[in-house]
C-alpha cells in the first residue's frame, strides 16, 4: 500500500483545514436543519427491525470515531476483525454485528474520505476469503458523517452490501434490532441538533411495538448526552425524549446501557440519584482511531440539571487513558507550534494584517522599549475608529472560540486570549520598527513597512503559536475547557478502544478493550496483518461490566 493510500492523522490546526471546516460547520447548520435527509430516506425502501430473538447468544462489537489516520484506524479494524479475542483464558469470538456508533470518517462524511480513511483499511484487514456467514454491520451517523448532508454515509452504509469482511442490511440512518432474552438495540440518528426527525420517531414506535414491560433496552446514539448536559447544556431534543417515553413510560421497559462515542476516549458511569434506573450503563466509547480526548475533563463526579430541572448525579466507574496519563498530555501543548507547523502561518498572516492596519508605535516610543510602545500603540488604537473596529472583530472571534456555556467565563477567557494576540502582534510591530531604525531605514516608507512586515510574519509565526497553546494548556489544565481543540493539536494515536458484548440468558456482558500504542510495522497484502510484537499494541481488557438479565415474569 502506498504513502498516498495511508493518510496521516487529520491536520485540525492546518489553516486550509480551519476554513474547510468552519465552512461544513456553517453550511451543516443552515442546511441541515432545512433539508434533513432523513425525510427523504423515510419516502425510500422500507426497513423493518431485525430480530435475532431465536438465539441463545448474541455477541456484539462496537466502535466509534474511526478513520481519522491510517495506523489508528488499522489497528482497531484488525483487533475487531480477529476471529476472538483471549481474556482470562476465555475466547471471546468476533460480533456477530459490528455497530459503528457515529463519526465514521474525518473530518468530513465525503465518499472520497469513506474510502482512503474507511474502508482501504477495512479491506486491509478482512481476510481473502470471507467467514461465512459475514458478520453483520450498522452505523448511525455523527456530526462529521452530517457534514455533506449524508450523502457519503448512505452511500456507504445504505446499499445492502459488503464492506470488507462485514455485511450491511440498512436503508436508513437508524435501526433497531430484537435480541435473545427480551432485550433490544434502538440505535438512533440524533443529527446535529440532538433529536430525531418525527418519522423516525414513528418508525421506532412501530418497530417496538413488541416490546414488554420489563424488557432491557440498549440506545446508542452519537453523542453522550449525560456528558454534554453538563458541559454544554445540550440535551435531548423533543422528539428524543417523547420515545425515551413511550420506551419507560408507556412500555414501561428499562433503559440498561447507553453508547455513544463523539469523545474518544473510554468512560463508563453509573447514575446515583433517586431517578436513576439501578445498574444503567452509560458508556462513552469514542476511540476507534480519531485523536484522543482527556479523561481529566470534564468533571463528572457533580449535579447535572436537565432541560425538566431534574437533578442526576453520577459516579464515574473507569476510564481510559488515566487522568495522570491525561494531564501528562496535555503538557504537550507548550509545545504547540512545533506540533501544528501550520498553524503559524495563520497567525503569522494575522499578526502582519494587524500591523499593516493598526497605528504604528512612534518612535520615540521604540526607544523607551517594547512595553511602552505596545502601550503607545493602544492609545492609539483608541483613537481611531477604524482601528477599534478591527480590535472588535478579532476579540468578538476569540470570544466566540470560547469553550463555555458560562457568558462570564466565556467572555473574559475570550478577551484575555484576543488581548495577549492584540498585545503580543503590537509588540511584534514595534520589534519590526526597532529593527527599521537599526538598519537605518526607519525614514524610508517601502523599506521600513518591508522590515515591519517581516518581523510580524516571524515574530507571529511562533509567537501566535506559542500563545495558542498556553492558552489551550492552561485551559484544559485548571479550567477543564477546551478539551477538544487541546487535544486534537496532539493528533495522538494512542489510546484507542472498542467494545465486546455478549447478550444471553444471564444478561448483557460487556468488556472494553484498549490499545495504548499503535504497531510500528504492517505488512499489507497478506492475512491477518502482522502487527508490533509489543503487547501494549495489543489489545487489553481495560474494563468489564455485568447486566443482569430482566426478571423473570
Amino acid at each position: 500500500m502506498t504513502a498516498p493510500e495511508r493518510p496521516d492523522m487529520v491536520g485540525w490546526y492546518d489553516p486550509a483545514q480551519l476554513l474547510r471546516t468552519g465552512l461544513q460547520t456553517v453550511l451543516t447548520e443552515v442546511f441541515a436543519t432545512r433539508a434533513d435527509y432523513r425525510l427523504l430516506l423515510a419516502l425510500g425502501e422500507p426497513q423493518e427491525p431485525r430480530s435475532f430473538a431465536d438465539r441463545e447468544v448474541f455477541w456484539m462489537d462496537y466502535v466509534s470515531d474511526t478513520g481519522d489516520g491510517w495506523r489508528p484506524t488499522t489497528a482497531v479494524l484488525h483487533a475487531l476483525a480477529r476471529t476472538s479475542i483471549a481474556v482470562d483464558g476465555e475466547a471471546l469470538p468476533r460480533g456477530d454485528l459490528l455497530l459503528m456508533g457515529g463519526d465514521q470518517v474525518y473530518p468530513a462524511g465525503s465518499i472520497a474520505e469513506y474510502e482512503a480513511r474507511l474502508l482501504a483499511p477495512m479491506r486491509a484487514v478482512s481476510p481473502p476469503e470471507p467467514p461465512t456467514p459475514r458478520p453483520l454491520l450498522l452505523a448511525i451517523p455523527g456530526n462529521h458523517d452530517w457534514y455533506d448532508g449524508l450523502v457519503g454515509f448512505v452511500s456507504t452504509f445504505a446499499q445492502k452490501g459488503a464492506l470488507g469482511m462485514w455485511s450491511t442490511f440498512q436503508t436508513r440512518s437508524y435501526h433497531c434490532l430484537r435480541l435473545p432474552h427480551r432485550h433490544w438495540l434502538v440505535a438512533v440518528d440524533v443529527q446535529l441538533q440532538c433529536d430525531l426527525d418525527v418519522p423516525q420517531r414513528r418508525w421506532f414506535e412501530s418497530a417496538l411495538k413488541e416490546l414488554r414491560e420489563g424488557d432491557h433496552v440498549i440506545i446508542a446514539l452519537a453523542e453522550p448526552t449525560w456528558v454534554f448536559r453538563q458541559q454544554y447544556a445540550k440535551d435531548h431534543g423533543p422528539q428524543m425524549r417523547s420515545l425515551l417515553g413511550y420506551i419507560t413510560e408507556e412500555k414501561r421497559a428499562r433503559v440498561v446501557l447507553w453508547l455513544a462515542g463523539d469523545l474518544h476516549h473510554y468512560r463508563r458511569m453509573e447514575r446515583t440519584d433517586e431517578g436513576a434506573t439501578p445498574g444503567a450503563q452509560y458508556v462513552t466509547s469514542g476511540g476507534g482511531g480519531a485523536f484522543l480526548h482527556p479523561t481529566h475533563t470534564p468533571s463528572m463526579q457533580r449535579l447535572q440539571r436537565g432541560r425538566r430541572g431534574e437533578t442526576r448525579r453520577f459516579r464515574v466507574s473507569a476510564e481510559y487513558p488515566t487522568r495522570p496519563v491525561s494531564l501528562a498530555l496535555a503538557r504537550r501543548n507548550l509545545a504547540f507550534p512545533l506540533l501544528n507547523l501550520r498553524f503559524g502561518f495563520a497567525t503569522a498572516a494575522l499578526y502582519t494584517l494587524l500591523s499593516w492596519l493598526l497605528p504604528q508605535p512612534d518612535l520615540g516610543a521604540i526607544d523607551q522599549g517594547v512595553g511602552p510602545a505596545i502601550q503607545r500603540g493602544l492609545v492609539q488604537v483608541a483613537e481611531q475608529p477604524s482601528a477599534i473596529s478591527l480590535v472588535v472583530l478579532l476579540l468578538v472571534a476569540v470570544v466566540y472560540f470560547t469553550d463555555s456555556n458560562r457568558p462570564g467565563y466565556r467572555v473574559g477567557a475570550g478577551l484575555v486570549h484576543g488581548a495577549s494576540h492584540l498585545a503580543a502582534a503590537l509588540g511584534a510591530t514595534a520589534a519590526g520598527l526597532w529593527c527599521a531604525r537599526a538598519l537605518g531605514v526607519q525614514h524610508d516608507v517601502v523599506a521600513r513597512r518591508g522590515v515591519m512586515i517581516a518581523a510580524s510574519g516571524l515574530l507571529g509565526y511562533w509567537l501566535g503559536g506559542a500563545i495558542m497553546g498556553l492558552y489551550l494548556f492552561v485551559s484544559v489544565r485548571v479550567f477543564h475547557r477546551h478539551g477538544n481543540e487541546a487535544f486534537s493539536s496532539l493528533r495522538e494515536e494512542g489510546w484507542k478502544n472498542f467494545l465486546r458484548l455478549r447478550v444471553d440468558a444471564s444478561g448483557i456482558s460487556l468488556w472494553a478493550f484498549g490499545l495504548d500504542r499503535m504497531p510500528e510495522r504492517w505488512t499489507v497484502g497478506a492475512w491477518p496483518l502482522p502487527l508490533d510484537p509489543s503487547a501494549s499494541a495489543e489489545p487489553r481488557v481495560i474494563d468489564a461490566v455485568k447486566i443482569a438479565a430482566p426478571a423473570a415474569e
